[in-house]
């Protein structure tokens, strides 16, 4: 199998900070991530000044301000940006950004952004998603997070994407859960196998909002392609996200045990390995005397036996032996021979 491609989502868990945003690049690469993620938005081409606060929000980060307040404070400058994307390419991190409006999109598509992630709040923007799935790029791909979705909504997304320009084997689904963290309960791994039953066409991911690691790790054996985690220095931080992202130490965990199941999954053929062939003969048993046997004497399942090692006659041949006579003498425990006819 192919290696999961593993997503740092800094999002905007750098608090608008361009210092903390690189520090968090560095802290990626070190952890052994594919790429890196920021969300690229303009406040108030996003959210209207009525926009109630999702209930998390308000548990991190209070009642005070408006959903278009707490977001103003998140965001990057397109140039900040662009100084970002050249210094994690610089440490070989493959960077892109999820737009969030229309001004947001036409950026990136000016620096020939290859790589385009749909969020999942995104999934019912009719123009939005005519405008990403009309950019013509080679190399180009769509990552399109499901969260909130019905498959009758992700079909409709798709044909939408793929009237406007974009081929259906160039999407990317991500399983998805809205909710920062996702109860265990709602996680439901398990729906990445409806998604691939639903769309045999694309491959498909899994955008991981749960608290710690083990759920992405798990997703890793249904044979996904991307996982996407959110990633933050610290989750004590203020924002909207930190509670509901990895640190450092975590990350680093989730991308060795990813790879650590990616190498136990093997290639699915059952067959003997090459590490266990040496223990035949040591687990497996033999035909052997039960007691002292004399040469000639019939053998019988009151002088014969079964034991370890696997070097004499398998055990399979038991009732080939039975009621043949013994070719010499035998002491107990002895492997027994017959002679070959």
């Amino acid at each position: 199998m192919n290696n999961v491609f593993i997503v740092a989502e800094i999002g905007c868990n750098h608090n608008g900070d361009k210092k903390l945003a690189k520090k968090l690049v560095e802290e990626a690469k070190k952890c052994g991530v594919d790429a890196v993620k920021f969300q690229t938005f303009k406040a108030k081409n996003l959210i209207s000044r009525y926009a109630p606060k999702a209930e998390y929000q308000k548990e991190t980060t209070g009642e005070n301000d408006s959903q278009l307040e707490m977001t103003a404070k998140l965001e990057l400058s397109y140039n900040d940006f662009i100084e970002l994307k050249k210094y994690a390419e610089s440490l070989g991190l493959i960077v892109f950004s999820t737009p969030f409006d229309m001004e947001s999109v036409n950026f990136l598509d000016s620096i020939n952004q290859k790589l385009w992630k749909i969020p999942s709040g995104e999934i019912t923007n009719l123009p939005y998603l005519e405008r990403i799935g009309s950019i013509d790029r080679q190399g180009k791909k769509i990552i399109l997070s499901t969260g909130m979705a019905t498959i009758d909504e992700i079909k409709k997304c798709i044909d939408i994407l793929v009237k406007a320009g974009t081929k259906e084997e160039d999407i990317i689904l991500l399983h998805c859960n809205t909710e920062y963290p996702t109860p265990d309960c709602d996680v439901n791994i398990l729906a990445i196998k409806d998604l691939k039953n639903n769309f045999p066409k694309v491959n498909v991911g899994f955008s991981d909002h749960s608290v710690g690691y083990i759920a992405a790790v798990g997703a890793t054996a249904l044979g996904i392609c991307l996982i996407e985690k959110h990633f933050t220095l610290d989750k004590n931080m203020p924002g909207p996200d930190h509670k509901a992202s990895l640190e450092p130490d975590e990350l680093g965990r989730m991308v060795k045990n990813i790879r650590n199941i990616e190498i136990a999954l093997g290639d699915g053929v059952k067959r003997v390995s090459e590490s266990e062939r040496k223990n035949i003969a040591i687990a497996r048993k033999s035909i052997v005397a039960r007691r002292n046997i004399q040469e000639g004497e019939i053998l019988t399942e009151e002088n014969l036996a079964v034991k370890r090692p696997g070097t004499g006659i398998n055990p399979m041949q038991w009732m080939e032996v039975l009621g043949t006579r013994a070719v010499r003498d035998f002491k107990e425990d002895e492997l027994i021979e017959i002679r070959e006819n």
